[in-house]
């Protein structure tokens, strides 16, 4: 696994932005990142396996690491929600999980450490190192867990191919995050300089009422935390990672419709187009993006295609907001994925059809 370690890009779920998102970018982006996907059932599906081919869709065969998505919940009886709840099972599901992940080559697996004792996790890496992918334990900062047991396992697997993943969840509070995720990181360096970790969270507002009429763009704050504490901590194999600059989200229920509006990252703030007062359809944010001067240093890439195609009303342009979420994404990861440039993000190597 580690050769494919550059960028960590946590996806929240398979949902259809962040897969959409993932798929319009260049297979020469692709290829540096080492995607984590946490699965869940796909939308309205019967099957759970239709999850399993919108990833190969979006990603193809590079490898990914997977968890399971324990923000899911749902009390339908479809087929792939019964076959989902029988992963979380504390009796069972940790061999389910192994079951699901040596079915698919490309699949680097998170240890499953929750409600579990000593001898499920053991069980686990014992074929997870048989399988020769290595794999990884992904430590939600903020969920209980047995977090002893867990680095004791860390600490007899470390020379294995692994790493672990710190995961400080939706926080706006990046001092606090950065003192929480500290906390860890030092007990795992105790264990070995030479431990391989990821730093991952995402501040993606939730609410977009402060947000009308360009009132403010929101500092990317899983950048922030990381780039704290990368100067603390440079020495060490430190990965950057984010949640695609998504956020908690609900499952089988509504909600109010949200506003139209384009979100246009930059490298380090989120820049948001809405207006309520006004009520500015898709077509009127994009118009105000592409005149920032911030949108001159824009990568060429899907994304931004699409805010540009909105923005001079020709067909094919946003006119959902899942489709603003994709075009969002598809941007932030590019970005991300080319941060340590200093000059401004080139454009993709390879086939690009230009969609204006």
């Amino acid at each position: 696994m580690s050769q494919f370690i550059e960028r960590y890009y946590p996806t929240l779920c398979v949902r259809r932005a962040e897969m959409k998102a993932i798929e319009k970018l260049p297979l020469s982006e692709k290829v540096k990142m080492l995607p984590i996907v946490l699965l869940a059932p796909w939308l309205n599906s019967i099957k759970f396996e239709n999850t399993f081919k919108i990833i190969e869709k979006s990603i193809g065969s590079i490898p990914i690491i997977v968890d399971i998505d324990r923000n899911f919940e749902s009390v339908s009886q479809l087929p792939s929600r019964t076959y989902f709840r029988s992963l979380l099972k504390k009796d069972t599901g940790p061999n389910e999980w192994m079951n699901l992940v040596e079915d698919h080559p490309n699949y680097i697996p998170c240890i499953q450490i929750v409600g579990v004792n000593k001898d499920q996790i053991e069980s686990q890496v014992t074929r997870a190192i048989n399988l020769g992918r290595g794999f990884a334990y992904r430590i939600e900062i903020n969920r209980e867990l047995s977090i002893d047991m867990i680095f004791e396992s860390i600490e007899k697997n470390i020379e294995n191919d692994v790493i672990v993943i710190f995961d400080f969840g939706y926080s706006d509070d990046a001092k606090e995050s950065r003192k929480l995720v500290s906390t860890y990181i030092e007990r795992l360096i105790s264990i070995s300089n030479d431990a391989k970790f990821v730093v991952t969270g995402s501040n993606f507002p939730n609410d977009f009422s402060s947000f009308d009429d360009f009132s403010e763009a929101r500092p990317i704050g899983s950048r922030s935390v990381y780039s704290s504490l990368r100067n603390k901590y440079d020495n060490y194999k430190m990965f950057y990672g984010d949640w695609a600059s998504t956020k908690p989200r609900r499952y089988d229920g509504g909600g109010n419709r949200p506003l139209p509006r384009i979100d246009f990252p930059t490298k380090s703030q989120w820049i948001i187009a809405r207006s309520k007062e006004q009520e500015w359809d898709f077509q009127q944010a994009a118009e105000r993006i592409i005149r920032l001067p911030e949108w001159q240093e824009r990568p060429t890439i899907w994304g931004t295609g699409m805010i540009e195609k909105t923005a001079r009303g020709l067909p094919g342009g946003i006119s959902t907001g899942p489709q603003a979420i994709a075009s969002r994404i598809n941007i932030h990861l590019y970005l991300q994925n080319n941060f340590s440039s200093s000059n401004p993000p080139p454009p993709p190597r390879g086939k690009w059809i230009d969609p204006i």
